[in-house]
C-alpha cells in the first residue's frame, strides 16, 4: 500500500517519488505530499511536523497549505523520524509535543543539519488553519510577511565552495595556535573553480601572497543575524573579483592554484584567538550540501553493523549505488577517501550501517543530466540481426537505445511502409518500457544500392540529397508526435575514410548541405525532437575540423541540436584498459568546443575487434568510463550508447554472448549502472 501511495504521488508530480522523499513512514500514515503549481522535480526539502494526538484533525487543517505550496513531507510526530533529511522544517509547537515544550532547542540539538526552523505556536488545529490561510493568501510559504512574530530561525551555512570532484576535505581544523596550517584544506586540481560559500561582499584581494602564508587569496564578509562572518579563500590563481564587489553563494571567485586550497572562517567577536587569524572558527560544522550522498568507488562494498571490519555484514553495495550519509555534511566530507575512517550511512530499503570511508566518494543525490531524470546510458540495437531486438524488459535501467532505420534491406528498397510495419511495433514496446530512441537515418535509410560511393560527383551528391529528403519527409510524418522517436540522427560516421566498411563517408561540405536540408525537412513536421549529427569517428584531431567545415557550409541559423561522436579507444582517467587514444574527458572537451551551447551525444563506444576478452576486464573498463562521464560531464553528454547489445552485431563486444546469454561480471552491472 505504501509503495502504491508513493507511486501515485510520483505520477501527480510527473516523476517517480522515491521512498526517501518521505521520512519515517510509520502506520497508519506518516507523510502525504501536496499537489501544487509550484511542484518541481527536485527532492522534498521541506517537512511539516504535526502532533501525534488527534493527528487526522491536524492533517485536515494543513490540507489547503499542502495543495497550494506542494513538495511538503508531513511528519506525524517527531519521535523516530530523522528531520536531518530536510533543509527546512515547519514545526507545530503544541502542548506536550516537544521536550520542555521547546521545539527549536530540540531540533537544533538532535537534528543539526536542519537549516531553517519555521515555528508555529498553536494549541488547536483551527488556530493552525487560520495562520496557514494567511500564508496561502499572500503566497508566503514560511510566513515571512504575515506578522506572526519571531518564528523563523535560520543558521549560518557554508555551501560547498568547489566544483572539483570527488569533493573532500583534505585536512580539518586545528585549534593549536602553533599549528602550521590554519583553516581547512579542500581537495582540488589546478584550475578548478573556487566558489563563494556564502553571499556577501569582497573585502580584500591579495594577488601575490602576504604574511598570512596561504598564497593569493580572496576575503569576503557576511553579516548574518547581526553576526559578522569573514571567509578567506587561499591558494588561488586567476582571481576574478575585486574589493567592494557583491557576491552570492555559488559565484566563481577564482581558480585553485594547486591540488588543494585553504578555507578560513572567522566569527567576529566569538571565535578563538591566538592564531595567525583572530576569531577563527572551525568551518566544518557549517558546511551544508543539499542532496549530498556518497558512492562506493568499487563494487562489493560491505555495509557493516558497527564501524569495524569485525562488524556483521548487513548488505553489499556497488559503484552506482548512492548512500545517504548519516553524519553532518562537513564530517562526511572530512572522512570520505581517508583510510581507517568509517561513515554511518543509509542504503536502499532504509537499512543503516557503517561503510569504510576510504572506499567512498562524495556525490550529488540527483546527478546532473541533459534530460532531467533520464539515464544517459544506452545500447545500440539492430532490427536486422537475430539478437539485435531484445525484449525491452531485458534492458534494465538503460535510458536510450539507438537503431539504424534500415529501409534499403541491403537491396536499395524504398518501401517506407514495410519499414514502418517492421519498426513501429518494436518502437512502441520500447516506449512502453520507458526507453528513449535515437533513430539513425543514414545510407541504409536511403542511398544503399543506388550509388557507387567511392566515385561520387557533385551531381551524385545532389541526387542523394534529393532522394534522402523525399524518404526523410515520409518517415518523419509517420512518427512525428507519437512519442516513439526522441532524437533524429543524420547519417553515421560521415568523417570516415573513403571505402569504410560500415559507413559512407561524405566530404564535409557535402555533409553540411545534407545536414542543413535534413534539419529543414524534419522541422516542417516535427518542431521539437532533437536533431543530432552523425557520429564522428575520426577523433578530435580530424573530427573537429571536419565538423567545423561542415557547419560553415550550412546556412546561418540552421544548426543541429547536438554533436555526436564515437568514443572507441578512449577511457576513464583511472583505468588503463582499451584506451589507445587517451581519456574520454579530452574527447568531450574537444568535441564540446565545436558548439559549446549544444549537448554531446556519444552514440557508439565500447570494445571492438576483441571478441574473446574477459567480461570482467570489459566491465572494469566500461563501468569506470560510465562513472567518469556521468559524474564529470553529466550536464554536457546527453547519451552514452554502448556498441553493441549482442556479440556478432558487427565487431562490438556484446552485452550478451552469441547464445543470447548474459556475460557474468558485465551484463548485470552494466544494465543497472
Amino acid at each position: 500500500m505504501l509503495r502504491a501511495i508513493l507511486n501515485f504521488l510520483g505520477a501527480l508530480f510527473g516523476r517517480k517519488t522515491h521512498s526517501d522523499d518521505v521520512a519515517g513512514m510509520t502506520p497508519p500514515l506518516n507523510a502525504l505530499a501536496g499537489t501544487a503549481q509550484t511542484a518541481t522535480t527536485h527532492d522534498i526539502s521541506h517537512s511539516f511536523v504535526l502532533p501525534d494526538r488527534n493527528f487526522n484533525q491536524w492533517l485536515a487543517a494543513i490540507q489547503p497549505y499542502l495543495q497550494h505550496f506542494g513538495r511538503v513531507a508531513v511528519i506525524r510526530d517527531v519521535g523516530g523520524n530523522d528531520l536531518n533529511r530536510f533543509r527546512n522544517v515547519t514545526a507545530v509547537q503544541a502542548p506536550s509535543m516537544w521536550v520542555n515544550d521547546d521545539a527549536l532547542t530540540h531540533i537544533r540539538r538532535v537534528y543539526p543539519m536542519v537549516v531553517k526552523v519555521d515555528l508555529i505556536r498553536v494549541d488547536t488545529p483551527q488556530k493552525l488553519a487560520d495562520i496557514l490561510a494567511q500564508r496561502i493568501a499572500q503566497d508566503d510559504r514560511f510566513g515571512v510577511l504575515t506578522g506572526e512574530g519571531k518564528h523563523i530561525f535560520e543558521r549560518f551555512i557554508l555551501h560547498w565552495p568547489s566544483d572539483y570532484r570527488p569533493a573532500r576535505i583534505v585536512s580539518g581544523f586545528s585549534r593549536d595556535p602553533n599549528a602550521r596550517s590554519i583553516g581547512i584544506s579542500i581537495a582540488s586540481e589546478r584550475g578548478a573553480k573556487v566558489l563563494a560559500a556564502a553571499t556577501g561582499a569582497v573585502v580584500k584581494v591579495v594577488l601575490d601572497g602576504d604574511a598570512l602564508g596561504i598564497g593569493p587569496y580572496v576575503r569576503t564578509s557576511t553579516v548574518f543575524d547581526g553576526v559578522q562572518y569573514v571567509i578567506t579563500y587561499g591558494g588561488l590563481r586567476n582571481i576574478r573579483v575585486s574589493p567592494g564587489e557583491a557576491v552570492k553563494y555559488g559565484d566563481k571567485l577564482a581558480e585553485a592554484g594547486g591540488d588543494s586550497w585553504k578555507l578560513i572562517v572567522q566569527k567576529i567577536g566569538v571565535g578563538s584567538s591566538g592564531q595567525r587569524v583572530h576569531d577563527v572558527i572551525d568551518p566544518v560544522p557549517l558546511i551544508y550540501w543539499y542532496g549530498l550522498r556518497v558512492r562506493p568507488v568499487d563494487d562489493g562494498l560491505r555495509i557493516r553493523s558497527v564501524a569495524s571490519t569485525d562488524g556483521k555484514i548487513i548488505t553489499k553495495v556497488g559503484r552506482f549505488d548512492l548512500l545517504e550519509p548519516l553524519e553532518t555534511h562537513g564530517r562526511t566530507l572530512l572522512r570520505v577517501g581517508k583510510q581507517d575512517q568509517w561513515l554511518r550511512v543509509r542504503v536502499e530499503g532504509n537499512k543503516t550501517g557503517y561503510a569504510a570511508a576510504w572506499f567512498l566518494e562524495a556525490a550529488d543525490k540527483i546527478p546532473t543530466s541533459v534530460f532531467d531524470g533520464v539515464n544517459p546510458l544506452g545500447v545500440n540495437l539492430d532490427m536486422f540481426h537475430q539478437l539485435g531486438a531484445p525484449d525491452p524488459a531485458r534492458l534494465g535501467n538503460l535510458g536510450w537505445v539507438r537503431l539504424p532505420y534500415n529501409i534499403s534491406a541491403n537491396v536499395g528498397s524504398e518501401d517506407t511502409d514495410a519499414a514502418f510495419q517492421r519498426f513501429n511495433p518494436y518502437l512502441q514496446a520500447l516506449a512502453q518500457a520507458g526507453k528513449r530512441v535515437i533513430l539513425v537515418l543514414a545510407h541504409q535509410t536511403y542511398g544503399e544500392g543506388k550509388f557507387v560511393w567511392n566515385r561520387m560527383s557533385a551531381d551524385d551528391w545532389a541526387r542523394l540529397r534529393s532522394g534522402y529528403m523525399r524518404i526523410l519527409s515520409i518517415i518523419v510524418q509517420q512518427y512525428a508526435g507519437r512519442g516513439l522517436v526522441h532524437a533524429w540522427q543524420i547519417w553515421n560516421e560521415q568523417d570516415a575514410e573513403i571505402g569504410a566498411e560500415a559507413s559512407v563517408a561524405l566530404p564535409p561540405h557535402e555533409y553540411g548541405l545534407l545536414l542543413a536540408e535534413a534539419i529543414q525537412t524534419i522541422r516542417q513536421f516535427d518542431k521539437t525532437t532533437p536533431i543530432i549529427t552523425g557520429g564522428l569517428m575520426s577523433g578530435v584531431g580530424r573530427g573537429v575540423p571536419y565538423m567545423r567545415a561542415a557547419l560553415s557550409a550550412m546556412p546561418a541559423g540552421v544548426r543541429p541540436d547536438g554533436i555526436a561522436f564515437h568514443a572507441y579507444g578512449t577511457g576513464a582517467r583511472n583505468n588503463p584498459l582499451y584506451k589507445p587514444f587517451g581519456n574520454i574527458g579530452a574527447a568531450i572537451e574537444g568535441f564540446g568546443a565545436v558548439m559549446p551551447s549544444a549537448p554531446l551525444w556519444i552514440t557508439e563506444w565500447g570494445v571492438i575487434n576483441l571478441p574473446h576478452e574477459k567480461p570482467t576486464d570489459v566491465a572494469s573498463y566500461a563501468l569506470d568510463f560510465i562513472r567518469e562521464v556521468k559524474l564529470g560531464y553529466g550536464e554536457r553528454v546527453a547519451a552514452l550508447v554502448w556498441y553493441a547489445w549482442a556479440q556478432g552485431m558487427h565487431t562490438g563486444y556484446g552485452l550478451v554472448d552469441e547464445r543470447n546469454q548474459p556475460r557474468p561480471g558485465l551484463t548485470e552491472q552494466f544494465l543497472r549502472a
